[in-house]
């Protein structure tokens, strides 16, 4: 996947970023559905897929994602050009398909985006009321499907993660954190919970599972665990946005009528491993931002 410079134009000049959506969304979808009504599900993602690779409107978000990234911002007046993701300050290449991982200035396991809050604190001087305001409100209240209002968090979280396509994961688990990570997640995947007894085993690690006509992805098959978590950020055509691998675990876990998961928490970074872990097993490679008709 190609990525822009900077100094590359994002878009048809005179239209503004919502506009510019709104106007490739509508191409997209129009030329796509048309004759998939006796298409298999397969079928259906490859045509989709197709479609889109010199159209994808998930590029907008790597884009403005981008300007997020090195605008400066907060109390400190800084970029988060800075930012270590595991690779050294200010690495992006490859840094993604090392995440979640241990970092050793938290102390912690953390996801991408939970990452990106640990240097909005670190470098920008923002606390947590200032990141719950100016990011996580917009973040949770856009999670619901068909709501296509845009996260700054998964904005700067696909840029990033963009900076790892065509890379495979590449999860060690060298630090006994990210071991007992592992574990918490594994635990988690397979352990039912909640009011419905349901866990994420149900659904996704049972083949031909389906649900509203979808077949549910087996996460414990490497090669489909590769492709679904080497996707995420992805264009979900259905929702006309960018979601993350946060996103997906919530979605599953609200669905399973469990209490809200936290961005950036320990159980968001150990599930996520969990599923990076299985998807590093296999050849797929990353490809973000990746396309959906529907997550």
């Amino acid at each position: 996947m190609k990525t822009r410079s900077k100094s590359a134009s994002p878009s048809p000049k005179g239209l503004a970023s919502t506009h510019r959506k709104a106007w490739l969304v509508f191409l997209c979808s129009t030329t796509v559905v048309t004759g998939f009504a006796q298409a298999s599900d397969d079928a259906k993602f490859s045509a989709y897929r197709d479609a889109l690779a010199d159209g994808n409107p998930g590029e907008f978000w790597v884009d403005d994602g981008e300007d997020l990234f090195f605008k400066k911002a907060g109390p400190k007046n800084a970029s988060l050009e800075k930012c270590d993701f595991g690779l050294g300050p200010g690495v992006l290449e490859g840094a993604y398909a090392q995440m979640p991982r241990y970092f050793s200035d938290t102390d912690r396991v953390e996801s991408l985006e939970g990452r990106l809050m640990t240097c909005m604190k670190t470098l920008q001087g923002l606390d947590d009321k200032q990141i719950q305001e100016q990011y996580l409100n917009i973040h949770y209240l856009n999670a619901a499907e068909e709501d296509n209002r845009v996260s700054p968090l998964a904005q700067l979280a696909t840029f990033v993660a963009s900076k790892s396509s065509e890379m495979p994961f590449q999860i060690a688990l060298d630090h006994p954190k990210e071991q007992h990570a592992y574990e918490l997640g594994k635990k988690t995947f397979w352990h039912r919970m909640g009011a419905m007894d349901l866990s994420c085993a149900h659904c996704h690690a049972v083949p031909g599972r389906v649900l509203r006509g979808v077949e549910l992805p087996v996460m414990t098959d490497p090669e489909r665990a590769g492709k679904v978590m080497g996707a995420f950020p992805a264009y979900v055509n259905k929702d006309g946005n960018v979601r993350t691998q946060w996103w997906r675990n919530e979605r599953c876990l609200l669905a399973m009528r469990l209490p809200w998961l936290k961005t950036g928490s320990e159980i968001d970074a150990a599930l996520i491993l969990y599923q990076v872990k299985k998807a590093s097993e296999s050849d797929e490679k990353i490809a973000v931002p990746g396309i959906k008709p529907r997550a």
